[in-house]
């Protein structure tokens, strides 16, 4: 029997399901959604909404999601583009229903030429039944023709914000209906480019480490990262997330630490008794291995009644990998993640309470790396360890990001000959201000 396309669907989501350890979607709070969307995005650097995900694990869908949904989630789940596995499992099918043996399918892209009468015969009705079978040929040419696809970038402000990159692109050898690019991760920033064209300009707001990538029709073929450097302290805010509010010096708490206060975020907009996330970014090249590496800083929250379960994610991001640790109050260490290169913890199956604790009050923090061995401590008292296996590369940003009115100090950040690489007390004085 040939599955459906909702049948397949559901395969899709049974596997994410399983490759993350959350089960019984409807007992799943928002924090497992964030968790599910970011997992996604880091397996396919797509990012899915989190009404884009409650809808399909609901199954409250009048219809099939978009074309890209699907690629993001048969990417994460199996690896390979929603056409592709859908062919394969239409194959599979047609194989089964007449004796054919599993191996005839396999690779059909590549060894199309090597096929009988037969076969041949069957690949159309295939393509028919997807019907897509256009889309399936453009993602083929795409991938053969992708090294005669060029991509480069300059800023137009040496480490300003915001800055202005002109992107130089030509994707004439590449035969697709429609060609986009997007500037980091967030997919609001996805804008059509058309071929004719050699350049499209797009704003930084904030700075980082991110990652640019083309697009013919949904198929990513060629990226790139974008280092968008500001060598001082940036605060920004979201609220939503696609909104961002950004806050010069002169609004900085006049404080020995960094920070923001209430009435400065909701002179800018920001509405303190909803959701919001405040963060801080210092990006540049640190000239520090990731897999060797100690890093200090000290952080407190402010109670806001909006905010049941203060939360700090730290964030440490390298040329090829990145750490984020998430640090909250006694009680939410069921709302925790950890990942550190190509390991990561859920807070939901695994126990992460000791990665708690008053975040009402200061605390110390330390992450140490030692050929890939990483320890953490709270208060100067280990808490977590682990290991893992994918390179981190040069650290290029170190950022916090707080689900409320968070504050930071005192950070440093050490190689793995103990020369210390970056170091800030963060005593921003009223003179030092203005």
């Amino acid at each position: 029997m040939i599955k459906s396309d909702w049948a397949l669907l559901e395969e899709i989501k049974q596997k994410i399901v399983a490759d993350v350890n959350l089960h019984d979607a409807a007992l799943w709070s928002q924090k497992d959604f964030d968790f599910l969307s970011y997992f996604i995005e880091e397996k396919t650097t797509c990012r899915l909404s989190i009404s884009t995900l409650k809808r399909i694990w609901s199954n409250s869908h009048q219809r099939l999601p978009h074309i890209s949904t699907l690629n993001a989630l048969s990417k994460t789940a199996f690896n390979k583009d929603w056409q592709t596995f859908k062919s394969e499992s239409l194959s599979n099918s047609v194989e089964k229903k007449d004796g054919v043996s599993k191996g005839t399918f396999v690779g059909q892209g590549k060894k199309i030429r090597k096929t009988t009468i037969g076969l041949l015969l069957i690949i159309p009705i295939i393509l028919m039944l997807l019907g897509d079978a256009k889309t399936l040929q453009n993602n083929q040419y795409a991938e053969k023709k992708v090294d005669d696809v060029t991509f480069g970038y300059r800023k137009t402000l040496k480490n300003q914000l915001p800055n202005t990159v002109v992107f130089t692109y030509d994707i004439d050898a590449i035969d697709a209906d429609r060609f986009f690019l997007q500037q980091s991760w967030d997919t609001s920033r996805k804008v059509e480019i058309f071929k004719g064209n050699k350049e499209r300009t797009d704003i930084y707001y904030i700075p980082g480490y991110f990652t640019a990538k083309l697009f013919a029709d949904n198929q990513i073929i060629k990226e790139m990262p974008v280092h968008v450097i500001y060598e001082n302290w940036f605060i920004a805010a979201r609220q939503p997330m696609s909104r961002i509010v950004t806050f010069d010096k002169e609004l900085w708490l006049r404080k020995d630490y960094l920070g923001i206060d209430k009435e400065t975020l909701e002179k800018k907009g920001i509405d303190v008794h909803r959701e919001f996330q405040l963060a801080y970014y210092f990006v540049k090249d640190f000239e520090v291995d990731g897999n060797n590496l100690t890093y200090k800083a000290s952080f407190k929250m402010d109670p806001l009644e909006s905010v049941d379960c203060p939360i700090m994610n730290i964030h440490l991001q390298g040329t090829n990998d990145f750490y984020w640790i998430m640090i909250g109050n006694k009680g939410c260490g069921s709302e925790l993640a950890v990942r550190v290169g190509d390991v990561m913890y859920n807070g939901k199956i695994q126990d992460l309470t000791s990665m708690t604790t008053n975040m009402y009050q200061w605390n110390d923090f330390e992450i140490r790396t030692i050929d890939k061995n990483v320890i953490i401590k709270l208060n100067g008292k280990e808490v977590f360890s682990t290991t893992y296996e994918n390179t981190i590369g040069g650290i290029m940003e170190i950022s916090y990001f707080f689900n409320g009115l968070g504050m930071i100090d005192d950070v440093e950040l050490t190689d793995g000959q103990g020369e210390i690489k970056f170091s800030d007390d963060l005593k921003y004085r009223s003179d030092q201000v203005r």
